[in-house]
């Protein structure tokens, strides 16, 4: 993947009616199909995905709550 390059993503942030904000995230993945299909889930049957679950997940609930989630508490966490 190293030799695909850098991707780019953008984070564009958005108030909307009633005081919510729209997050609206953008990967992307030109020239670089290797990345493109770790992303798209092409690869989870061999054990791999891009993470983006826990990523969005975890700043979810950031967000709403303040709080990490417990296992994106950072080095020193117990992984078993």
């Amino acid at each position: 993947m190293a030799a695909e390059g850098f991707t780019h993503l953008s984070m564009d942030i958005e108030a909307v009616r009633g005081g919510v904000t729209k997050l609206t995230i953008t990967h992307d993945l030109t020239n670089a199909p290797i990345q493109t299909a770790l992303y798209s889930g092409e690869w989870e049957s061999k054990g791999a995905d891009g993470g983006w679950y826990e990523v969005l997940s975890g700043l979810k609930t950031l967000l709403e709550t303040g709080a990490q989630l417990s296992f994106q508490s950072g080095p020193g966490k117990d992984c078993a």
